[in-house]
């Protein structure tokens, strides 16, 4: 904490430091919006479709997530990055908005669709976040600002699902839909500030206007820590899918009402991110200080690999919380501000352009091929053991460990395309 007061107080401090505060801090209230819809929809949509039926919609994931990443790489041609971060914050707000209105009428169908739009959306808009905190940090400045910038993100989730788990059966799960749009817009106001203070990110002039593409995804065999960091998103997301897919089950078997089951989502998401924040702000800026990148995210994998194993073994609604709840804790915090320290030397197409395919597309890419092939199985009628779940997880964690490896490998070399 010493080292992030004494870095603000210089000129640059006063300006990126700053800036990266306020994009913390914008953070905070999105992504307190985003718990306003992730819990209330996963418990609505358990009430109108079984769990087995989550594994379909997720499976329309990738489609859903190619078609935005693609709009938002013409918006970032056209308009800049500030621009489009706007743009998209609006947008989604008001998708949220009318989901809300029309919920009553629309029934089933709009919430299977609400529930792969906000699967989509919050991963594009957190992208977006980290791209402009890349561009403006430098390395050593990172391992100061990243965990305490993350943990300001993972405050506003911790207030969400503090708020969800008391009020929920008070005032309804449906109402939090708005709530979740409202919450936007003070996000889009601190956002654009934090971008005019740090001053917007330029590309070069070669990469002006998108003239390697809007999505220029050559970048990312010309850069190979882009492609081993892609290769690891997907394997941290079938291990987050599969995770998710038994917990679901466990839950819905444990607890039957709607009210009860957003209570108790919201409750979990609250925890998730209790531990997110106190990673974030008293454990992981330390851990960047005197710990290797590589040692970082070597051990994170292998952490779970024995919560799966351990799911293998103990399957009850408790252990599976705890896997998908360390899970999710390291992914938000250690694991997010580690990996994010990769990019910050690489080219603005990298920050801006590749990044939203190689974590935005490939996170929901995962997610959604991985549904798709437990869907097929639902579909032609073959039964899955529940220990498939955890144990296609543990082998996916074992090949992210092993990917580590040549990611933190010689980063210049691999940034060269060597």
């Amino acid at each position: 904490m010493s080292e992030l007061i004494e870095t603000l107080k210089s000129e640059r401090g006063k300006k990126n430091g700053v800036a990266v505060l306020l994009s913390g801090l914008s953070a905070m209230f999105f992504f307190c919006g985003y718990e306003f819809v992730r819990s209330p929809i996963e418990s609505i949509f358990l009430k109108y479709w079984d769990a087995t039926a989550k594994p379909y919609a997720i499976a329309f994931v990738p489609v859903m997530m190619a078609a935005i990443i693609y709009c938002y790489g013409i918006m970032l041609s056209k308009i800049g990055a500030k621009k489009s971060m706007l743009a998209s914050m609006a947008i989604s707000a008001l998708i949220l908005f009318l989901s809300w209105i029309f919920l009553d009428n629309a029934g089933k169908w709009l919430v299977f669709l609400i529930l792969i739009f906000k699967e989509a959306y919050s991963v594009v808009i957190s992208e977006q976040y980290w791209s402009f905190i890349n561009s403006v940090l430098k390395d050593s400045e990172s391992k100061i600002f990243n965990g305490p910038v993350a943990g300001m993100a993972a405050l506003g989730p911790l207030l969400g699902g503090f708020l969800i788990s008391q009020y929920a059966g008070k005032i309804g799960t449906e109402y939090f839909l708005i709530f979740s749009a409202l919450s936007i817009v003070p996000a889009a106001i601190l956002s654009k500030i934090a971008y005019e203070r740090a001053g917007e990110p330029k590309p070069s002039e070669s990469e002006k206007n998108g003239k390697k593409g809007h999505l220029h995804l050559s970048v990312i065999w010309e850069h190979k820590t882009v492609l081993f960091i892609a290769l690891i998103i997907f394997s941290t997301q079938v291990v987050a899918t599969l995770l998710d897919f038994r917990w679901s089950q466990l839950v819905q078997g444990a607890i039957p009402t709607v009210d009860e089951r957003t209570a108790y989502f919201g409750s979990f998401w609250m925890k998730v991110n209790a531990f997110s924040f106190i990673m974030q702000f008293c454990i992981t800026p330390f851990i960047l200080h005197y710990i290797k990148r590589r040692t970082i995210l070597v051990v994170i994998p292998a952490i779970h690999v024995i919560t799966c194993i351990l799911l293998i073994f103990m399957p009850s609604l408790s252990i599976a919380a705890f896997a998908f709840l360390m899970f999710k804790g390291l992914d938000y915090s250690l694991f997010r501000a580690t990996k994010e320290t990769l990019y910050i030397p690489l080219p603005y197409d990298v920050r801006y352009r590749a990044k939203q395919v190689a974590d935005a597309f490939m996170y929901r890419f995962a997610k959604g091929s991985t549904a798709a092939i437990f869907s097929f199985f639902g579909i032609r009628g073959i039964t899955v053991l529940p220990a498939i779940y955890p144990g296609v997880a543990a082998a996916f964690a074992a090949l992210w460990l092993v990917l580590s490896f040549p990611l933190t490998s010689n980063r210049k070399q691999l940034n060269q395309g060597k």
